[in-house]
């Protein structure tokens, strides 16, 4: 469970220019798979660099206020909270959410099946008699 300062630094870090457009981008692109990458994955990279933080993401000494870098190998709850949070801006700031996203991998996957199957069954029509 995330601290209100947690939570607020998060908004904060997802809420940087450099991450919404990037943010913005593979949405006008529709990368719905790589949207998930970027904010799961990509936008948390940074954390680590610990002399690099801006002041929003230290705790009161002056250390990175998530010394575990949102790593999901070294506390996937706290990652989870946090993956929750980006997804809170997404929605605030770009009107998409989380399960919308999965509803369109899931359609684009569906239709990739169906090509596929479809393909398929041409080549088999195809060989025979």
């Amino acid at each position: 469970m995330l601290t209100e300062r947690e939570h607020d630094a998060l908004v904060q870090w997802y809420s940087q220019k450099e991450i919404l457009d990037e943010t913005k981008r593979l949405i006008r692109a529709k990368a719905w798979e790589r949207l998930e990458e970027h904010l799961h994955m990509r936008c948390l990279f940074a954390l680590s660099r610990h002399s690099e933080l801006p002041d929003f993401m230290r705790d009161d000494d002056g250390g990175p206020l998530f010394p575990t870098n949102l790593n999901p190998g070294n506390d996937l709850e706290k990652w989870q909270d946090g993956i929750e949070v980006a997804w809170e801006v997404v929605e605030k700031e770009l009107s998409l959410t989380h399960d919308e996203v999965h509803r369109r991998i899931a359609a684009e996957q569906k239709v990739d099946w169906e090509t596929f199957i479809k393909r398929a069954e041409e080549r088999r029509k195809s060989r025979t008699p």
